[in-house]
């Protein structure tokens, strides 16, 4: 059994996709199906099921994926201790969502950047299940999120409190009685987005209209020319802001963050560093 046939099994049973697979590895499609079936001749079973659906693993598929997470995890963390700490190809992929991108990354990477500064740094920002998926597929080696998802395949590695806030461009005389439009962002994941609603059913009222952006500097730029108001983290604000900032209360003031990693993959040194870093 080939290390590299497990890596193109990997890489098909992850994506559930023989032409995503042979895409993401750079091989010719044949190529990918000769190499599974190579393996399957020797392991005297069926790997994968293929149906319009995709391909799907089979229960010893299923088996067999355990063993190769495993072995390659090994071979990647005996890679890794006989990398030279000073190469320059050495890369560290962050992912975070939008109001974390622009409220907490900049500092960490400035930090981790002066301690480490051959290090290459990439910050993917994208919604909260792009980026658990990216995750699981190795294209990235660890997420900022909200939502509580460890699993088998993700562990939580540290979680810390973020205060939020209501912001609006011009004064509120009752804010339990808001009488604009509430701007959230279009991640159904956005804890900033669930609390602001969770806060109108508390106060038993309705906001008058709904308004999602993509993006925080378009929230941002969305209340400050008065269309309405938004929830955010304190720290995403920017330094000179005009905004009107409100507290809405205990159990609508604070967010918890968790940086995880995927249980299958191994904690290289550069990112044991990032999280000592990010951690204090």
């Amino acid at each position: 059994m080939e290390i590299n046939d497990l890596k193109i099994f990997q890489m098909v049973a992850y994506e559930k996709s023989i032409s995503k697979a042979a895409i993401k590895l750079g091989y010719a499609q044949s190529n990918i199906t000769m190499r599974i079936k190579v393996l399957e001749d020797k392991l005297s079973t069926s790997l994968f099921i293929r149906n319009n659906k995709g391909t799907i693993l089979t229960s010893d598929g299923e088996k067999l994926l355990l063993y190769a997470d495993k072995i390659l995890n090994l071979v990647d963390e005996a890679t890794e201790e006989f990398k030279k700490p000073s190469s320059l190809n050495i890369k560290l992929t962050i992912g975070a969502t939008q109001t974390i991108s622009a409220s907490i990354m900049p500092k960490l990477f400035a930090l981790f950047h002066t301690k480490n500064p051959t290090i290459a740094l990439s910050l993917k920002t994208e919604k909260q299940e792009v980026l658990l998926d990216m995750l699981s597929k190795g294209d990235v080696d660890g997420i900022f999120i909200y939502a509580n998802c460890v699993t088998e395949q993700v562990k939580e590695i540290f979680d810390f409190t973020e205060e939020i806030v209501l912001i609006s461009a011009s004064a509120i005389n009752d804010i339990k009685n808001i009488t604009t439009p509430i701007i959230v962002n279009t991640d159904n994941f956005c804890p900033y987005h669930t609390l602001l609603k969770k806060w109108f059913v508390h106060n038993h009222s309705t906001p008058i209209s709904i308004i999602q952006f993509d993006s925080l500097e378009s929230i941002l730029r969305g209340v400050a020319s008065g269309l309405g108001v938004s929830l955010l983290s304190k720290r995403s604000l920017p330094e000179s802001h005009n905004f009107h900032v409100y507290d809405l209360g205990t159990d609508f003031n604070k967010v918890k963050i968790k940086f995880v990693l995927n249980s299958n993959k191994i904690i290289s040194n550069v990112l044991k560093d990032f999280i000592s870093i990010s951690k204090h």
